[in-house]
């Protein structure tokens, strides 16, 4: 047989992709029986080399979420979009009659930096190869060495350390950094009033990093305005406490000083945390002071449910005007789908990153059905022409130089009663294109 032109070959793969994404989207695969046997990754040999063994049986994929812990209201909404996107790309496979199946193995973090890493090297040592997650950018920074060391793929979708934004390693990111989320964090105190701010966040890779870039931001705002108005030290606290009173004290005493010199109005608490938001509230609601001033947290605490669930920590929220901002989904067919399907589970509505998660296990699918090959390295370099075609539940978005996620909205997020119901809203969003915000009310 002659050798194929590479410009046909390229463009064999074109189609292939794009009948998949079109099946995909309608709800079966509709793509030419001719092209499903296209086995090579986007910019591989010719057609007449050596052809791999193809897929067969269970493909493994690890999935590395927070089912404990700080972050494990997110981890389980995460785990039901995931056993939803399992199903569907079984379903598809099947209909095409491939040969192999998606196996999610799913795997307990508890949020813990060196439990991943335990974790990552059991998958490992059973075959695993290829993982989403983990959540968390301190556990991202813990497993990265490992998997670069061994030619693994790790795709976060929720890390947004801005320390982790490297190219050309074997970490993905579909979530937007903390880069684009502190000045949206910065321009949404701005536009509250707040003219003064006390930050009090996580110690660890991803709580230093956000309050770095929101303070640098909120400072660069605070002198173009000519007005009076800053940022003080604020207090850095051990992610594993369990109990807060000596640092909610200090923020009290602080917050107090900044209060009689220039207004309640005008004085606000950046938090920057994760679950143990609720620990930090109850020793807050003890000094009146601080349910005085507004409040502003992060993805850390967005849609927290614990917040919700305890009646005096939401009045807490509702009095400070807690708001949140949390990476917003682009809207596609299969956003109400992927919500309704954990709403239906779990009795709430999932954070942004779950629409990620799903988004990810299936760009995982596409490109295995691309090189028909268990290879993480090449499944790592489909997935960015994967995305070019692809419309997920957190709509289209495409990864930039680092493999992280292009594209930087926020929602802005806040508890509310609602039908004598305490629940998180969405109250506006940040656009990062023109650094503005549109409030819903």
């Amino acid at each position: 047989m002659a050798q194929m032109p590479k410009t046909a070959y390229v463009m064999m793969v074109v189609l292939l992709i794009i009948g998949i994404i079109a099946g995909f989207a309608g709800g079966r695969a509709t793509a030419p029986a001719q092209t499903v046997t296209v086995t090579t990754t986007v910019a591989g040999p010719s057609p007449t080399a050596t052809p791999a063994a193809g897929l067969q049986g269970e493909v493994l994929i690890g999935a590395l979420l927070p089912l404990t812990g700080a972050l494990s209201s997110f981890g389980e909404n995460d785990k039901v979009a995931l056993e939803l996107a399992e199903k569907e790309i079984n379903g598809w496979l099947e209909s095409m009659g491939k040969p192999w199946r998606i196996k999610v193995m799913i795997e307990d973090t508890a949020t813990d930096p060196k439990t991943a890493l335990d974790k990552i090297q059991a998958l490992h040592g059973r075959g695993v190869k290829i993982f989403i997650g983990p959540m968390s950018s301190a556990e991202v920074s813990e497993v990265k060495s490992y998997a670069d060391a061994n030619g693994l793929l790790v795709i976060s979708q929720s890390s947004t350390s801005p320390a982790l934004a490297i190219p050309d390693d074997s970490v993905l990111r579909f979530c937007p950094t903390d880069v684009a989320q502190g000045p949206a964090i910065a321009k949404i105190m701005w536009l509250r009033g707040i003219r003064w701010v006390v930050p009090m966040w996580r110690g660890d890779t991803w709580g230093d990093g956000l309050k770095e870039f929101t303070v640098s931001a909120f400072e660069e705002i605070c002198k173009a305005s000519g007005e009076e108005c800053g940022v003080v030290e604020g207090i850095r606290y051990d992610p594993n406490a369990k109990e807060f009173s000596a640092e909610i004290a200090k923020l009290a005493d602080t917050v107090k000083s900044l209060v009689d010199k220039y207004g309640k109005d005008k004085v606000g608490v950046l938090v920057i945390s994760f679950k143990e938001i609720a620990a930090i509230f109850a020793a807050a609601k003890a000094h009146s002071i601080l349910a005085e001033v507004k409040w502003q947290g992060s993805d850390g605490t967005a849609g927290e449910a614990s917040l919700a669930e305890d009646p005096e920590l939401a009045e807490f929220a509702i009095k400070t005007k807690f708001y949140n901002t949390i990476a917003a989904p682009g809207l596609s067919p299969h956003t109400e789908k992927v919500k309704k399907y954990v709403l239906d589970r779990l009795g709430r509505e999932p954070e942004s990153y779950a629409y990620f998660a799903y988004d990810a296990l299936w760009a995982v699918a596409l490109a295995l059905n691309m090189v028909d090959s268990y290879d993480a390295v090449a499944v790592r370099k489909a997935i960015p022409f994967v995305l070019e075609h692809y419309l997920g539940a957190s709509g289209y978005f495409n990864l930039d130089e680092n493999g992280d996620r292009a594209t930087g909205d926020y929602d802005i997020l806040t508890i509310k009663k609602v039908d004598g119901e305490y629940k998180w809203v969405s109250v506006g969003v940040y656009r990062y294109s023109t650094d503005s915000v549109e409030w819903y009310e």
